[in-house]
């Protein structure tokens, strides 16, 4: 192989590394805690979401304390999570997207939708 060759398969290399990557960390801003609110025709329904790392992968805990609960069916792509969380005995799908500081997005399920929307908990540096 010349040493031009080598080279373009080494940035070629590089760059499909830089992608794969990227496309990894990019749900890293996610993780934390969630101050959630699902709301339709103005009754809010908050609760609390949880993301984390697990394995090198995204999931999610709902609730807090004994009743939290895993998120079921949790995917994230292209800036998009999808999961099914647990609401009196049904399951509802919940979508959102980060919107600068913000996730937001919409649940449905059971015959109703509306918009859920969370802001991220801050906490003190060491706490």
């Amino acid at each position: 192989m010349t040493r031009k060759m080598r080279c373009i398969v080494t940035v070629w290399l590089l760059a499909c590394l830089t992608v794969v990557s990227a496309v990894a960390q990019d749900y890293k801003t996610l993780i934390g805690k969630w101050n959630m609110t699902s709301e339709t025709n103005g009754d809010p329904v908050k609760w609390p979401l949880e993301l984390k790392e697990t394995d090198g992968k995204l999931m999610g805990v709902l609730g807090a304390g004994e009743g939290a609960q895993p998120a079921k069916d949790l995917t994230y792509a292209n800036g998009v999570i999808k999961f099914k969380a647990p609401y009196q005995g049904e399951y509802y799908d919940i979508e959102l997207k980060m919107n600068g500081e913000k996730l937001d997005g919409t649940w449905s399920g059971n015959g109703d939708s509306g918009k859920t929307s969370g802001t991220k908990v801050m906490t003190a540096r060491g706490a």
